[in-house]
């Protein structure tokens, strides 16, 4: 941080006589906020659109923050997510959707992939109602990994060749940002889809506090607490301090969940230019909920066995089912105005993360179809990470185009020390043997099944480092906005198999640079269209057949898109089009040891509408709709790779829809209801398997995953204007699934289906003062 503050004095040297922008980082230092900050983000309504009235004064307590700050109702109107300024919709030529406070709390979000499911092209429900991790799919690429979450701008360093997968509680969230398409030109590695980034809560000047007590189905109930004010002395700084305890038993049988989490900050005022954030994130889960399946004939269809099973069936023992997460992160966040034209920004984060896993899982039907095979796993991880990212913008003019331009520098690093346990196949069987199997209609969860000992089955150190540098340019002539941006990494993978004698390591190392073009015409009656195209790599955690590391997928994507903020009302509507292509892409060939190949390119064309705002001054609503076309690109048969031109992915559904509508009554009573669909979807879009008769087939003899929709609703009330003495007092009561449908939000061969969460009902008493 010396070196960056040092480095200021000769940045200050710069001409100070550019010329410049309009933008939110002058409302930042001050106490008033204009430009670009100043629009929309501080409640009330919109400003009128763009062109019609260019600047107005807001008044903030406190530092502003921008696109990190709380935002009123569910419309934001800035976001940072894509270029990593403060930039408005309005202006960004790329699709960006937003969840704010009031949306997650409203919509009672008891996690991540709840928060997001009215977001157009975006798909949680790959396990179902499993909460252990965040496994988020974006414009149909995932693969269920969680390679895409970022938290704050940076990356979560969680490795997804393992078990160790950080987790952000949404309690701790001020706001998500879904950046869609390639975004390796500002973040290095990424998924093709895009990048969900959560916002934590940031210090505030204004006391606030907030305690909230909940309970509800399943035997669930928890708290939290969520202050912030000045420091003793206000020209220091602020504070802030959130926490959140839960417990559950959870809709499935015999698993429970636990978790606790504290994320104390400070943001102190080292001067009138400088600021440094200090967080620190811990969280404990000592059991972090369920993570098995359900075969295809037991869910899916019922047909084959005489039936199907209930969503709280579980395939696990409670002697043997554990997955204890410690989570723990600390950054620091230090930005210095050199002068009214350059800013610094210097971010570092240390995280650290210990996974404990036990768990029986199904293996499918045994040789005579009266019970289910199982295998048992164990895992013990420690990983380890270090990240940090660099960056100067420069603000100035070149004649009449304005320029804000941003240079940057990342790192990162990460070490995971990974144990697996297993119990080895018997050598006359092609599958596990040595857990007792399971009767699907009459199981015994409390009856020990191990009959073979527990062996290690894996004992590495899985390392990766990256290293990239990035510049970009956001121009403005007029109306016209043109984005460029480039970025060189490098990257290199190591996995060193400590079970061998001589600790065998495979190692690859990969270069790559990665563009992006885009251009957005803002008219002064506040329809912004654009077209973009972008770039993206992503490392897989796979080994070749050979037992090499695999290389890199590459993406690209074509977009094309208009955005309207309506006059006179806090609204926005976002309608793209994009043409997204992933290249490369890997197929597991074997189990054990898992190995892949490559079965060539994925491509997936779509439209994507979303619309949020205030109808009138008591109706808001969310809205979005998706359709995605995701297909296989090339016909591929490498050994048990088959791959089919024309075939959907498995899990990757082809349609998605959204409606939310909360009305303010008198009173100060408020009432929500909506509801979301997920189409139709493939258990095997790769493989074409054999299917019988009775099962839910098309005509390309291809397992169906049937289409779905989910009602959830709302009512909450400000008990203070009912009683005095209840003052700061409300009561909020969510239903999801309100009709208590049983579904299966996606299937993985015939082997694995995942059933969506069962009816739930919470009251949550917030209290703020």
């Amino acid at each position: 941080m010396i070196s960056l503050i040092a480095l200021s004095g000769a940045l200050g040297l710069l001409p100070a006589a550019a010329a410049s922008k309009d933008q939110a980082d002058s409302g930042e230092r001050d106490t008033t906020a204009t430009g670009r900050a100043a629009r929309g983000e501080h409640g009330g309504k919109t400003p009128a659109a763009a062109g019609s009235t260019r600047l107005e004064t807001i008044s903030v307590e406190g530092r502003y923050r921008g696109a990190e700050g709380p935002t009123k109702g569910y419309t934001a109107h800035t976001t940072r997510g894509a270029t990593k300024t403060d930039t408005p919709q309005l202006e960004t030529p790329q699709t960006v959707d937003v969840i704010t406070r009031q949306q997650i709390s409203d919509q009672g979000s008891k996690n991540v992939n709840d928060a997001l499911r009215y977001t157009p092209g975006v798909f949680t429900g790959i396990a179902g109602a499993s909460t252990r991790q965040d496994a988020i799919q974006l414009r149909g690429f995932s693969g269920g990994d969680v390679n895409n979450a970022f938290l704050d701008g940076m990356r979560l360093m969680s490795d997804p060749g393992a078990y160790s997968n950080f987790q952000i509680d949404p309690f701790m969230l001020e706001r998500i940002d879904v950046v869609k398409g390639p975004s390796s030109v500002l973040y290095g590695r990424a998924q093709p889809g895009g990048l969900v980034n959560y916002v934590t809560k940031r210090p505030q000047a204004k006391t606030e506090r907030h305690l909230q007590f909940y309970g509800g189905s399943f035997d669930t109930y928890g708290g939290g607490f969520d202050f912030t004010g000045a420091l003793p002395k206000k020209s220091w700084g602020s504070y802030r301090i959130v926490g959140h305890a839960e417990r559950s038993d959870t809709q499935y049988d015999v698993v429970k969940s636990e978790r606790y989490a504290i994320m104390p900050e400070v943001d102190l005022n080292l001067s009138d230019d400088t600021d440094l954030l200090l967080q620190a994130y811990i969280q404990h889960d000592p059991a972090a909920g369920f993570h098995g399946s359900v075969p295809y004939d037991l869910s899916v269809n019922g047909n084959a066995y005489g039936g199907t099973v209930s969503p709280s069936w579980v395939d696990t023992d409670a002697g043997h089912e554990k997955f204890d997460r410690q989570q723990r992160m600390f950054t620091y966040a230090l930005t210095h105005h050199v002068n009214d034209h350059v800013r610094l920004r210097s971010t570092a984060r240390y995280s650290d993360l210990e996974t404990d896993l036990a768990q029986v899982y199904q293996y499918g039907f045994t040789g005579n179809g009266a019970n289910l095979t199982r295998y048992y796993t164990g895992a013990q991880e420690h990983l380890k990470a270090f990240s940090t990212d660099n960056n100067v913008q420069f603000d100035f003019a070149t004649g009449a185009i304005e320029h804000e331009m941003l240079v940057g520098v990342d790192y990162q690093q990460r070490f995971n020390r990974v144990h697996d346990y297993g119990i080895p196949y018997d050598a006359s069987s092609s599958v596990p043997t040595g857990v007792k199997p399971l009767d699907p209609f009459d199981p015994n969860y409390h009856d020990d099944p191990l009959v073979r000992p527990i062996v290690e089955t894996a004992n590495a150190n899985r390392k990766l480092k990256q290293f990239g540098g990035y510049i970009q340019d956001q121009m403005s002539y007029k109306r016209l906005h043109v984005l460029l941006s480039g970025r060189e990494d490098h990257l290199r993978r190591e996995y060193q198999d400590l079970s061998t004698a001589d600790g065998a390591t495979a190692q690859r190392s990969d270069d790559a640079f990665t563009g992006r073009i885009a251009v957005l015409y803002e008219s002064q009656y506040g329809i912004s269209p654009y077209f973009s195209y972008s770039e993206a790599f992503n490392p897989t955690a796979y080994s070749a057949a050979n037992g090499q590391i695999a290389e890199p997928t590459q993406s690209n994507q074509y977009e094309i898109g208009v955005k309207y903020q309506p006059r006179g009302i806090n609204a926005l509507f976002t309608l793209a089009l994009y043409d997204l292509t992933q290249k490369n892409v890997q197929q597991r060939t074997a189990v054990t040891p898992i190995t892949f190949a490559s079965v060539g390119d994925i491509q997936s064309r779509g439209i994507e509408f979303a619309a949020k705002g205030d109808i009138t001054d008591n109706l808001h609503v969310i809205a979005g709709y998706s359709y995605q076309d995701v297909e296989y690109q090339n016909d591929v048969a490498s050994g048990s790779v088959t791959a089919h031109k024309g075939d959907t992915p498995a899990r990757t559904p082809n349609q998605l829809a959204s409606l939310w509508a909360t009305y303010d009554f008198p009173k100060r009573i408020s009432a929500g209801l909506g509801g979301h669909y997920v189409g139709k979807s493939y258990a095997d879009g790769r493989n074409r398997l054999k299917v019988p008769d009775y099962a839910v087939a098309d005509g390309r003899n291809r397992l169906k995953v049937p289409d779905y929709a989910v009602a959830d609703a709302m009512v909450k009330a400000d008990l203070g204007a009912w009683s005095s003495a209840l003052e700061g007092v409300s009561l909020r009561v969510n239903a999801n699934n309100l009709f208590d449908k049983k579904y299966v939000a996606s299937c993985f061969g015939t082997q694995s289906c995942y059933y969506g969460e069962e009816r739930n009902v919470t009251a949550t008493v917030d209290y703020r003062f």
